[in-house]
Order: structure tokens, then C-alpha cells, then sequence
């Protein structure tokens, strides 16, 4: 980095170093060039800082004085003196130009003696935290119930992936997101039409990740990204921060924040290309109105379709994002409105293994062996409410809704592999369902002090209701073979009558937390406690209430932190803290049949530390996670919630800017998943199903000097071994991928564009993706995606 800030004594030694860096540099020119500058909005000293990265110029600047100050989103094609008059305007700062590079100084013609407080008329709801450098991921996010936070004082492991990424990345849905993060992985490959992960060896459903802090909003299927801002990742359990998932996802919990109007007004349009042919144009617009820019609209819009990469496939997508805010002085509120229509023909899905059959080689991953006649046709809209109130300068209430309607309709096949040489059957059924949700929050947060120790307390009472409706039908067994496909016609599968309810959940929670801080802010201890209600409730085709299959229990569940911070650059911390989910109710065939149980709990006990080097940033971990699950007492016939899977990892995580031009994102997840504890002790010390030993991510983007705006990029994930039964008799072998890319950013005329270009599975390798809930999944071929971005 070659923009330095007027340091205080005790950072002289950064000074010097990047002294040295700017004598070193050699794009200091004696006369004004022009640069390719994207900065975001955010404090004017990280502004300025970004500018020198972004010139190659040596920028001097009042820290003290800047890092209050607030500047403006900046793009396209500026000199450094034009960059500078946009980012100072106002502040009371001019520049000066210097033999060494630029000075921003006071400016001495400016009325006030001293320097201007930022007078702000209103703020955001969600004053989000910046980006880190390199702007692929932010220096903070929302933790649950404790709001946001930065990064450092973060008790948990926590990675906020940003809008910059997706759109560089060309990430279409979620799980484009999350394949950067070594502790996640895929169940499913690009193009299958859903999302699903496995975050610390444990599945989490995309239909728990949440919208804005609240469950039952996000897509159930995939979640398209045209009006996400940031995608943020809290790793492990996590009951306290966020309550009961409604799926039952214990390895983490993911949170989709939408994006909102910024400063400036918006007008861009994208125009993408995926293999095989599939097109698509994405439209954003944003605009603010009011004396004081009070009021925020950002539209989102895409339309796409045609083939995909695996011979059959195809992909219609219609999707529409309307975000709105108010940023009053003490009132806050923000709206989101989301359509989603998905139509998928041939989509992928899991291949389940007959016992004993050992697992062959995986098939080609262009060819396609789900027939071209299944399909699956999804439609959800959905939308949120968020408000605050300020009550008093430390005391704000606040309060979120939100809902769902889903519905679709398929034609699907689910296949069993028979035998070493791909044999397969499968019976080919139809279904109709209809997923109605609904959710909410209140709370009360703020802040006060006793004594020596400053408390943020926060109060949430939260409810979550959910109705489900399903209308089956099947066919006759088919047979094929999983490496000369064999095609069959199109069954006839009759669905009459309307959709029944089968089933009504209902989640209810009252949580009460405090993070209690001494030694101006080095060392914070945050307690928490939520009581979760379960209540569900089934009905048969009548519409009758199945009391056998009555649910109504509730569970306590605790949380401890703590976050030491010695210096600004260093944290360590620690935590325990649960998940919940759904107990068992035991069946007709057992000895205690009818016996219902109370929500199960998980439990996760972590360490570990995070340095901030000023642009390039680490995390290491150290967690155990406990799971039970249900088994059968072979000599009594009893079901009892004795057995348990416990995973036990390190993990280490990096971000960030190692040099100028050039950025890192990934790390390294090793992870031991034993099963123990289990029915007859058969299956005791055996690794776990779907827990590979090791997940690696390394991605990397160096923008070349020999071409400004021009950026290379490149990304290897690899993934060892996975067991598929928890006999440990059947696994699939590790893999590797290579990703390569290009993105190339300049101005024609006054319009900003970007074209990217990606090449993912670069050696088009054919692989076992994941071996997940007892199911395998095949990697995607080669893909190639181009896209093109202006604004207007």
C-alpha cells in the first residue's frame, strides 16, 4: 500500500514501512494520470487509503482528523486530484500536491478553526460494517441477537462475504458464494437448482438460511443473488444468536442481507452467458429521495434461460428484488419484496447406494442421467418489514416480520446405485406442496454501565410458524445404468384433488443476553440464555390432527463468550453454545412407543485467535461439536437419545491483501467426525458420514500492472476422502478443482464497464462432489461464464 496517514508515535514503525513502499513505487509521475478507481462508500481514511492502493500514488493524510469523516462511493476513470475533490468534498480537507506524491491538509480558506463534526441527517438500520481490503469480504456483520459487530470483537467464527464478490465471482445463487469458504461445502454442483451445505461436517438446508436476520423469507430451493448485498457465515450452533433452525441445521447459520440504495444513484445493467447456452440480463436501479435523501428504492431484476452444462438440462429463472428504506434521526425502517420463479428440467439430485455395493468410478459429468421429462417448477414470493426506534441516546426497540408463500411442482426420479457397474433402479414420482410461512421479532437492546464493566443487554422475544402441504403420487420401478444411460418414456402419474395439509410448525423463543466489557473494550464476556418452544403438529388426508404425532416441548439453552483484545490487531476468544432440534417421538414399534422427547441438543465448545495485519487478516479455530441422535436399544427395544456424533476441527481461515495488486481468500479446515455412542456399539470410533479429513480453499486475484483494470484470477479447492454409510464400508475418494478467470474494468465515454470471464473445473475433471445425507452428488464439467456490466 503506498497511501500513508499522519501516524501517532506509536505507529511509526507502519510509517516507515510504508515510506519504504512508496520510495519504492514506481507510478509516482510528475504529471496527473488517470486511474480506474472503485471505491465504496465508507470513512474517508480507508477511502484515501483504497485511492493510493488503487493510483499507485503516495497519499499523506491527518488519520485522527480523516477517520471521522465519511466519503462518498467513487467509480470510473480519475486523475488523483479529481478522486480527491469528490472524496473531500465538504470535509473542510484539500490537497497539496508534493515531491513525494499528495498531502491532504486543512484547508485554510474554510471558515472553522477547527475541523467540522459529519452532520448527519439520518442513519441506515443497519450501519454495516466496511469492507476489509481487497473488498471480498467486510471487516464485520450481524451476530444473531447481538447485532453488528467488527470482526475482532467477534466471539464467534464469522466471515460476511460482500456484493463485490458475487458480482466478480458471478455467483448466481448462494451456493456460488460459499464454495470460497474452506469450512463449507456443496452438496450439490453449479446448476442443479438448489442449494444445500455441509458447514463443520453438518448439514444446513438452504431453506434455513435466513433473510435479514428471519427465517422462512429466503428461497427454499436456491437462493438467486441479483438483490443480495452481503452473504454472511456464522460457523457452528449457534440456539442463543439466532434460535431454533427450522430445518434442524446445527453447523452454522447463514444470513442473506439485501441491499440498499446507496449515496449515489444506480443504473446498471449485466448481461451474462453460462455454458451451454444459457443467457441471461440482470437489471439494478437504485435511487434516493427527500430533502435528506431520506428515502432508499433498489431494484433487482433477472431474467435468464437455456441449457446447462449437463446434456438435458435445462434453466428458466424469473426473479424480482425490491428493497426500501427510511434513515430517519431516531425512526429507522426498511421493506423487501422477492419473486422468485424456477423452472428446471433434468436437475440433478442425489444417487443413493444399496448396501454393500462398493462405489465405482464417478460418470461423465455432461451427461445426464436423470431423464430430459423431469422437472421441477418452483414459485415463492416473499417479504420483510424491519423497523427502530431510538427511545433515548443508549435504549433502541426494534421489530422484523416477515413470510413466505412456496408452491411447486415436479417430476422427479430418485436413484439407487445396485451395483459396482451402475446399475440402477428408480421409481419415478410426481408431487405438488405448498410451504406458508411466517416470523417475527421483537426486542429491546442498550447500553449502560456499573462500575468499571459497560453493558450492552438485548431482550428478543421471537415466533416462527410454518404450514406444510403435499400431494404424492409414484409409478412403477424403472431400470437404467449410471454409464450408458438407458432411456425410458415419460410415466403417466395422475395427481387428483387438492393439496393437504400435513403438517403445522410452530417455533417460539424468548432470549436475554448481555456482553459486558472492561479495560475500554479489552476484554468482553457476553452471557445469554433462550428458552426455545417446539410445538408441531401433524394431520392425516382428512385433515384430521394425528395426536400420535403430537409435539409440544421446550429447552433452555445457554451461551458463554469471551473476547480478550490486548492490542487493536489481536483477538483470542472463546465460546459455548447449543443448537436445538426437534426430538424424537418414538415409534409404534418400540417398547416405549408414543414416548416424546425433548428438543436434542448439540453442543460446541471453541477457542481461537485472530491477528489483523492491517490489510491481510487470519483466523485460527480449535472447536468440538456434539450431536446426538436417536437409536434402538437392541435388547430392550427402547428409543433412547444416546448416540452421538462428535466432530473435532482446526481451522484456518485467510483474507485480505498480502501485497499491493494482490488478494487471498480461503484456508484450510482439517476435521476428525467419530461416531460414538452408537446402537450395539457397532458402528463406534468410525468416521463420520460426509466429514472429509480435509477441505483446502485457496483463491487468488492480482491485478496487472502492464494493463490498469485489468485482474487475473485463479482458485483451487480440494476435498479428501468422504465415507457414505457410517459402517465405513463405502466412500468416495478425494477430489481436486481448478478455477482460472479474468475480469477487465475500464470507462467508454463516462460509462463505467466490467467484463468478466471464469472458466471453473478448468481440466474438466469428473468427480464425487459429496456424499451427503447417505446420497452422492456428481461435480459439474467445465463451465465456462462471461458476463458484461455498465452503468449508466
Amino acid at each position: 500500500m503506498t497511501a500513508r496517514p499522519h501516524l501517532q508515535p506509536h505507529r511509526r514503525a507502519r510509517l516507515r514501512q510504508l515510506s519504504i513502499a512508496a520510495l519504492l513505487s514506481i507510478s509516482i509521475h510528475a504529471h496527473a494520470v488517470s486511474a480506474n478507481v472503485d471505491i465504496a462508500a465508507q470513512s474517508l481514511d480507508q477511502a484515501i487509503l483504497a485511492l493510493g492502493k488503487q493510483s499507485g500514488e503516495n497519499i499523506a493524510f491527518p488519520s485522527d482528523l480523516a477517520s471521522k469523516l465519511k466519503a462518498p462511493a467513487i467509480k470510473g476513470n480519475y486523475s488523483v486530484e479529481q478522486a480527491l475533490d469528490i472524496l473531500l468534498k465538504g470535509s473542510g480537507l484539500t490537497t497539496q500536491k508534493t515531491p513525494a506524491g499528495y498531502s491532504v491538509v486543512k484547508d485554510v480558506e474554510h471558515k472553522t478553526e477547527t475541523l467540522p463534526e459529519v452532520q448527519v441527517k439520518g442513519k441506515a438500520i443497519q450501519d454495516k460494517p466496511t469492507e476489509y481490503a481487497g473488498g471480498q469480504v467486510a471487516r464485520g456483520g450481524k451476530v444473531g441477537l447481538l447485532g453488528d459487530k467488527e470482526m475482532m470483537d467477534t466471539p464467534f467464527s464469522a466471515t460476511q462475504y460482500t456484493s463485490k464478490l458475487i458480482a466478480d465471482q458471478q455467483a448466481q445463487n448462494l451456493g456460488d458464494v460459499l464454495v470460497n469458504d474452506p469450512s463449507i461445502r456443496n452438496t450439490y454442483s453449479r446448476g442443479s437448482g438448489r442449494d444445500e451445505f455441509n458447514i463443520r461436517g453438518f448439514t444446513v438446508f438452504n431453506y434455513d438460511a435466513m433473510f435479514n436476520g428471519l427465517y422462512g423469507v429466503s428461497p427454499r430451493d436456491s437462493s438467486s443473488m441479483i438483490g443480495i448485498e452481503r452473504v454472511e457465515v456464522l460457523r457452528g450452533p449457534n440456539a442463543l444468536l439466532n434460535g431454533i433452525a427450522p430445518g434442524g441445521s446445527v453447523g452454522g447459520a447463514i444470513n442473506l442481507v439485501p441491499k440498499r440504495a446507496g449515496d449515489q444513484p444506480l443504473n446498471r445493467m449485466t448481461l451474462s452467458f453460462i455454458d451451454d447456452s444459457q443467457l441471461a440480463a440482470h437489471a439494478d436501479v437504485a435511487r434516493r429521495y427527500g430533502g435528506d435523501q431520506q428515502f432508499g428504492v433498489r431494484i433487482n431484476a433477472i431474467k435468464s434461460s437455456g441449457d446447462t452444462p449437463v446434456d438435458g438440462s435445462k434453466e428458466r429463472l424469473d426473479a424480482i428484488a425490491i428493497g426500501l428504506d427510511f434513515q430517519g434521526e431516531r425512526f429507522r425502517w426498511e421493506g423487501d419484496l422477492n419473486y422468485q420463479n424456477r423452472l428446471t428440467y433434468a436437475r440433478s439430485g442425489l444417487l443413493f447406494v444399496a448396501s454393500g455395493v462398493q462405489i465405482g468410478s464417478a460418470p461423465d459429468a455432461s451427461r445426464n442421467y436423470f431423464p430430459s421429462w423431469t422437472y421441477w417448477d418452483s414459485n415463492q414470493i416473499s417479504g420483510a418489514t424491519r423497523a427502530e426506534f431510538d427511545l433515548t441516546t443508549n435504549w433502541t426497540v426494534y421489530g422484523a416480520l416477515g413470510g413466505s408463500e412456496y408452491d411447486f411442482s415436479s417430476l422427479q426420479t430418485s436413484w439407487q446405485l445396485l451395483s459396482q457397474q451402475g446399475d440402477m433402479r428408480t421409481r419415478p414420482s410426481r408431487t405438488k406442496q405448498y410451504v406458508n410461512t411466517l416470523s417475527g421479532e421483537v426486542g429491546v437492546r442498550g447500553k449502560f454501565v456499573t462500575g468499571a464493566l459497560d453493558h450492552a443487554p438485548v431482550l428478543s422475544v421471537s415466533s416462527y410458524f410454518m404450514e406444510t402441504g403435499s400431494l404424492p403420487g409414484s409409478s412403477v420401478l424403472s431400470f437404467s445404468n449410471l454409464y450408458a444411460m438407458q432411456d425410458f418414456g415419460k410415466p403417466g402419474i395422475a395427481l387428483v384433488g387438492n393439496i393437504p395439509k400435513v403438517s403445522e410448525t410452530r417455533l417460539r423463543s424468548i432470549a436475554l443476553a448481555d456482553t459486558m466489557a472492561m479495560l475500554d473494550n479489552k476484554v468482553q464476556l457476553t452471557l445469554g440464555l433462550r428458552h426455545q418452544e417446539v410445538i408441531v403438529n401433524s394431520f392425516d388426508a382428512a385433515g384430521n390432527r394425528r395426536l400420535d404425532q403430537h409435539y409440544d416441548e421446550s429447552k433452555l439453552t445457554p451461551t458463554v463468550a469471551v473476547l480478550v483484545r490486548p492490542t487493536e490487531q489481536l483477538s483470542f476468544y472463546a465460546n459455548y453454545i447449543e443448537a436445538l432440534n426437534q426430538g424424537p417421538i418414538a415409534s409404534s414399534t418400540a417398547a416405549n412407543a408414543g414416548q416424546v422427547f425433548a428438543p436434542t441438543v448439540s453442543k460446541q465448545r471453541e477457542a481461537g485467535v485472530k491477528y489483523d495485519f492491517g490489510r491481510f487478516a487470519t483466523t485460527v479455530s480449535m472447536f468440538e461439536i456434539e450431536r446426538p441422535s436417536a437409536i434402538t436399544d437392541p435388547n430392550t427395544l427402547r428409543l433412547e437419545v444416546n448416540g452421538k456424533q462428535r466432530n473435532r476441527g482446526v481451522e484456518f481461515l485467510m483474507q485480505g491483501e498480502v501485497v499491493d495488486n494482490v488478494r487471498v481468500l480461503g484456508g484450510l479446515a482439517l476435521t476428525d467426525g467419530e461416531l460414538v455412542k452408537t446402537a450395539a456399539g457397532s458402528n463406534d470410533g468410525n468416521t463420520a458420514p460426509a466429514v472429509p479429513r480435509q477441505q483446502f480453499n485457496l483463491a487468488a486475484e492480482w491485478d496487472t500492472p502492464m494493463l490498469p483494470g485489468f485482474t487475473l484470477t485463479a482458485r483451487m479447492l480440494h476435498t479428501g476422502e468422504q465415507y457414505l454409510d457410517a459402517a465405513n464400508t463405502q466412500k468416495i475418494p478425494s477430489w481436486n478443482r481448478y478455477d482460472i478467470g479474468a475480469r477487465y474494468a475500464f470507462t467508454s465515454g463516462k460509462v463505467p464497464v466490467t467484463i468478466r470471464g471464469t472458466i471453473e473445473n478448468l481440466f474438466d475433471k469428473n468427480y464425487w462432489l459429496s456424499a451427503a445425507r447417505e446420497g452422492l452428488s456428481v461435480g459439474a464439467p467445465r463451465t465456462v461464464l462471461l458476463s458484461v456490466s455498465a452503468d449508466f
